[in-house]
């Protein structure tokens, strides 16, 4: 059962309203306008920028997710993405957009096989996706060398245009701008295309969905090939925005982008939840992770909020679950 868009809008709005007042009333204020310091537009495209990576892989996951299944390979795909794209610009010479096609297309290629697997060998998407981690990460330790590719500052050419995808425009972030346009999308294709149809199907009720026609295994490759895509772009932002392509970036990441998925109201179970459910999700993990740090919170507190956030999600999400009649 799902729930109607009129009322899924009403419950974004009243919990964002919810954050915003408690971002007014948690927030310190500043010393000579006593406005608070979460709202200055700094802070508030900052919050954008650190939203946006996770964002992304949020987005991927929640297509994983919807379809019955887990990702568990998305930061190591971000680390090889950078990785990757780092050598392609600095190592092998090529421009900016090949460097990016080709960490894209690299992480896309690990999401493929995680598809594959899953779908035609099927074994479970935990175990794939848990080796495919390992795997991922070892290949961007390998093409790195074990250390950082660092991008270098201020020669011009490919490097310099690659960076901007790390840069702000007219005051706001491009990276900023990337997930939400991709996550625009996204919604769009599971909201209103057959595909989405097919994912919600698929992580309903997968023998129901096969027997109505839905081609499983090849939902099961795009989810997973859109899954890796997505932390591939996710990978390139980051290379531009750190200017150093480092093999052990990302770790745990997975982790926060299962996170912004649950607490976007995406089940577990799959079949139920949207893409902008996990970015904003993403978004409440961002301004929570904002507010502690302009509060200076202790970072191991931190930790321990946001995974008694999860716990709490689930909770909520299970009472859901229970309410819904038997038919």
């Amino acid at each position: 059962m799902s729930v109607p868009a009129p009322r899924r809008a009403l419950r974004f709005l009243a919990a964002f309203l919810a954050l915003a007042v408690l971002a007014a009333l948690v927030s310190p204020r500043h010393l000579q306008t006593g406005f608070p310091v979460f709202y200055r537009w700094e802070n508030l495209t900052n919050v954008l920028r650190q939203v946006s990576e996770n964002g992304i892989l949020a987005v991927g996951m929640t297509f994983v997710i919807l379809a019955g299944g887990i990702d568990l390979s998305v930061g190591s795909l971000l680390a090889l993405a950078n990785v990757l794209a780092a050598w392609g610009l600095v190592r092998a010479g090529l421009s900016a957009p090949a460097a990016a096609l080709l960490a894209v297309l690299g992480a896309g290629l690990v999401g493929f096989m995680n598809g594959a697997f899953v779908a035609r060998a099927r074994i479970q998407p935990f175990v794939v996706t848990l080796a495919t981690m390992s795997i991922a990460r070892g290949l961007a330790f390998l093409c790195s060398g074990g250390r950082g590719i660092v991008l270098p500052v201020g020669t011009g050419g490919s490097v310099d245009r690659f960076a901007m995808l790390g840069s702000s425009v007219g005051g706001f972030p491009v990276q900023g701008a990337i997930f939400l346009a991709l996550a625009s999308v996204a919604g769009f294709v599971l909201a209103r295309t057959a595909v989405g149809r097919h994912v919600y199907a698929l992580g309903g009720n997968a023998e129901a969905a096969r027997l109505s026609g839905v081609r499983v295994e090849r939902v099961q490759l795009l989810v997973y090939t859109v899954s890796g895509l997505l932390a591939g772009v996710a990978g390139v932002i980051h290379v531009a925005t750190l200017r150093n392509g480092h093999p052990a970036e990302g770790m745990g990441w997975e982790l926060n982008a299962i996170a912004a998925t649950v607490l976007g109201g995406t089940h577990l179970s799959g079949g139920r939840g949207s893409v902008a459910g996990a970015a904003a999700g993403a978004v409440f993990i961002g301004v929570l992770n904002n507010l502690l740090g302009l509060r200076n919170v202790d970072p191991y507190v931190q930790m321990l909020l946001k995974g008694a956030l999860i716990l709490a999600a689930v909770l909520v999400q299970r009472r859901g679950v229970d309410r819904i009649p038997a038919r």
